[in-house]
């Protein structure tokens, strides 16, 4: 009676030897050599969970493409969060976005600034303000996310729109 090979030794060999090209080829893409490891162990985690490992034909280039894909959804994120931010300034600011290069330029800054702003909210007040503000959640979705209450949600977003407001003041923003 033969056995099925166990998928968690296809994922063992496939690290054994394809690891370090894998860190090379991520490191080629302008990853610090933390953040590579940290790339490739989520690659060899998508790769553990797939069902049908006797289907890959080219295991280098599936994990590859793996880590390809979780580059490019790094790089979505990250423009997400940019765009979310510069939403996030305009609203505190409460003033309509200009086209001038002056006006844009000043909406960099303001981003920046709010970005400090943000850094000095303990991470609960942060995530609730970001959670809202540019993600779009309601109370309760924040507050089921957070496994708080609706109504410390709702203290939260106010005393981190305050803490912003205040600190965007104090910069000459007002």
């Amino acid at each position: 009676m033969t056995t099925a090979p166990d998928p968690d030794d296809f994922v063992a060999r496939v690290f054994s030897s394809h690891s370090a090209d894998l860190l090379r080829f991520l490191s080629r893409r302008g990853l610090s050599r933390a953040d590579a490891h940290d790339v490739a162990q989520e690659a060899y985690v998508r790769l553990l969970r797939v069902h049908r490992k006797d289907l890959i034909e080219n295991p280098q280039a599936y994990v590859y493409r793996i880590a390809a894909n979780l580059l490019y959804e790094q790089q979505l994120k990250q423009r997400h969060d940019r765009e979310g931010l510069r939403q996030l300034a305009l609203d505190v600011d409460n003033s309509p976005a200009a086209a001038s290069a002056e006006r844009a330029a000043e909406t960099l800054e303001l981003g920046k600034q709010l970005e400090a702003a943000l850094r000095g909210l303990t991470p609960k007040c942060r995530a609730v303000l970001v959670l809202h503000r540019r993600d779009g959640l309601t109370y309760d979705e924040i507050a089921e996310r957070l496994n708080i209450s609706a109504s410390m949600v709702k203290k939260y977003l106010s005393a981190g729109i305050r803490h912003c407001r205040e600190h965007l003041r104090s910069m000459g923003h007002a």
